[in-house]
């Protein structure tokens, strides 16, 4: 087991290919109040919350699959979490969002905390 900081989702500091899994948690900051839509796409599985709310839920055993979710926000920060396995085969995660006003892409990393600024 090992923890540290990154800024983005990414599976590069894996020490193997197969049989393991992360944990990212942190803050996500949304511009402005709207229905935001969050995806995982993963290979194993992948699971994500927004203010301890499960908003994607895309575990399992599988190859690379894609899940939404939505969640009416206001502007500002919460926390996000994103679990991911990968058990043997393929491996990759996605972690994407997108509203009304925003196309949907990757969460960049200029959007993503360790903790609310300020504090």
């Amino acid at each position: 087991m090992k923890s540290g900081l990154i800024d983005t989702f990414s599976l590069s500091a894996r020490k193997q290919n197969e049989y393991y899994g992360f944990e990212y948690s942190g803050i996500v900051r949304v511009g402005k109040d709207d229905v935001y839509a969050f995806y995982t796409e993963s290979d194993d599985g992948s699971r994500l919350w927004i203010d301890e709310q499960l908003v994607v839920d895309n575990d399992g055993l599988h190859g690379m699959v894609e899940k939404r979710g939505v969640v009416a926000l206001a502007a500002g920060f919460h926390s996000i979490r994103v679990a991911f396995f990968q058990k043997t085969g393929g491996e990759d995660l996605i972690v994407s969002y997108g509203a009304q006003s925003v196309p949907k892409q990757r969460i960049p990393g200029e959007m993503l905390f360790q903790e609310r600024p300020g504090k």
